[in-house]
């Protein structure tokens, strides 16, 4: 994706597009340098400065099924009583995860669970016991490294923000198109928005993913590669790499 700074720059990109698009109905093949894509340079350098909250708004995608938290609930203060009513839940809900089955459970399960066992409802608790299932989760799966800048991971992964800065990641290679970019603000992204369909072209993808894991490399950082289940597509962007 790509915000073209003035008309005259929307109107060349949508020359180029319509003239990529002809050659590659033409030859059957899609380019990714040439003369048709030399206005992308400025794109793929540009330092964005605009409002994060603009940027998020301009990825957002309709069809994303995996959210960030809109208010994070590590930046709120809370109370000493809810410090350790959510250090109870967060207690009792590994020690439930452990017992059940995860395939087969669901997250109104382990939620109904842990009302049962403290005998209340938890029911303005739903977004923190969610998130603390996905950071659970996490720590249940570790990524896996590739090479020590090159992680291979899963949606649970990339929404561990503890677990990304304690592995060095800065770069973040989200390869799904339902899974949202959990922390925008703190890394860098790039999406490569493609359904977990058999039929999915990554191969035209593997230029651009190259550079931005090898860019973070070159910053001495580590880049983590995802998708839903880090089995198929971003397991197929990272054998790319070989």
């Amino acid at each position: 994706m790509f915000k073209p700074v003035s008309v005259q720059a929307l109107w060349t990109a949508y020359q180029s597009l319509h003239k990529a698009s002809n050659q590659a109905r033409h030859y059957n093949y899609i380019t990714n340098t040439g003369v048709t894509h030399d206005w992308l340079e400025y794109y793929r350098h540009i330092d964005l400065r605009s409002n994060q909250i603009y940027i998020n708004e301009w990825n957002q995608m309709n069809d994303i099924l995996s959210h960030r938290s809109d208010s994070p609930h590590l930046y709120q203060p809370l109370s000493s009583d809810e410090k350790a009513l959510r250090t109870r839940i967060n207690v009792k809900l590994k020690e439930l995860m452990l017992q059940v089955d995860l395939d087969q459970v669901t997250p109104k399960f382990l939620r109904e669970q842990l009302e049962n066992a403290f005998e209340m409802s938890l029911s303005s608790y739903k977004q923190y016991i969610d998130d603390e299932m996905l950071q659970i989760l996490a720590q249940m799966d570790k990524p896996t490294m590739i090479l020590p800048h090159l992680y291979l991971g899963s949606e649970w992964n990339a929404s561990n923000f503890e677990e990304l800065k304690a592995n060095n990641i800065g770069y973040v290679l989200n390869v799904s198109r339902e899974i949202d970019n959990f922390f925008p603000g703190h890394f860098k992204y790039l999406n490569v928005r493609v359904h977990d369909h058999d039929d999915a072209n990554l191969l035209k993808e593997w230029e651009k993913t190259f550079r931005f894991i090898n860019e973070a490399k070159l910053n001495n950082q580590s880049c983590l590669v995802h998708c839903k289940m880090g089995i198929s597509r971003s397991a197929s962007t990272v054998n790319g790499m070989n």
